[in-house]
């Protein structure tokens, strides 16, 4: 099960657009992160955790949270979720041929919110998934159900149970953004797999709603100077897997993800079961 769903938010009390569309059995298990002089402007039915006071107000604030969520989760599966995102569902029709809907794509509906839930869920079960999430919305429709070694974002579910074995390891609060960039090059170079799902869509509000872009000083966008710097950051510590170019004078990038996976780079252990019926443990770097 995910057991929790972590939403970082900050100057939104009023406009918590991915836990309202949640359904109520899933509401339960949020947990809302906020900064300690902002928790009693939130009154949604959910439990809270405070950040700790030196990160407010810091120029990485964002990746400190991420990284004090990382830890507060220990080993569970849990989802980090943005505080603006919409889920979105994929007609079925372009990897079976059977279509499931009248038009392409459509807003989730509770149970399809909880469908996703079960999808993420069990796909985290695999050996080698460790992080899994849903497709951009301006990506095309794929011919399958999902896809292995991409990027996910928004809306990202993670098995503690991997990721804690190496989070004290991971370099993830140098940058102020792109810092989800940076945590799926750190997992991916572990060994941690991602998977994208093409069915399920997230829908990030704030790139069409100007109101809410100018709440989120702290998060809001940084100049093409900040940018390049947080990117080429990453791009000298991962060098195979960024590449960071200007076109028509606007700042591009291109991830490459599978030139990062290194499945040998993970030590699993692994339950077989013998003859006997006695279990155990092997522990191998490539099992």
């Amino acid at each position: 099960m995910i057991e929790r769903i972590y939403i970082p938010t900050v100057r939104r009390p009023d406009n918590q657009i991915t836990y309202n569309g949640l359904p109520p059995e899933l509401q339960k298990r949020v947990i809302m992160v906020v900064e300690p002089g902002e928790r009693h402007l939130y009154n949604y039915d959910c439990d809270y955790l405070e950040i700790p006071e030196e990160f407010v107000g810091s120029w990485t604030q964002l990746s400190q949270t991420r990284l004090f969520i990382h830890k507060h989760a220990g080993a569970i599966k849990y989802c980090m979720a943005d505080d603006d995102v919409l889920l979105k569902r994929r007609n079925a029709k372009y990897w079976t041929g059977v279509s499931n809907m009248e038009k392409s794509i459509r807003t989730a509906t509770s149970q399809d919110i909880l469908e996703a839930f079960e999808d993420f869920d069990k796909w985290l079960d695999e050996d080698d998934i460790g992080v899994a999430g849903c497709a951009f919305p301006t990506r095309p429709p794929a011919k399958s159900r999902y896809s292995d070694t991409q990027g996910v974002f928004g809306i990202p579910f993670i098995d503690g149970r991997m990721l804690s074995k190496v989070i004290d390891s991971m370099e993830l609060t140098e940058i102020r953004i792109a810092e989800d960039i940076l945590f799926l090059f750190e997992c991916l170079s572990r060994g941690i797999n991602t998977r994208q799902a093409n069915e399920w869509v997230w829908w990030n509000t704030s790139l069409y709603n100007k109101s809410m872009q100018e709440k989120r000083v702290i998060w809001a966008p940084v100049n093409d100077d900040i940018e390049a710097q947080c990117l080429l950051y990453i791009a000298k510590r991962f060098p195979h897997g960024l590449t960071v170019f200007k076109k028509d004078g606007e700042l591009k990038k291109t991830q490459h993800w599978k030139k990062l996976y290194n499945p040998q780079a993970r030590l699993r252990t692994k339950e077989i079961r013998i003859g006997t019926g006695k279990t155990v443990k092997v522990t191998s770097d490539s099992v």
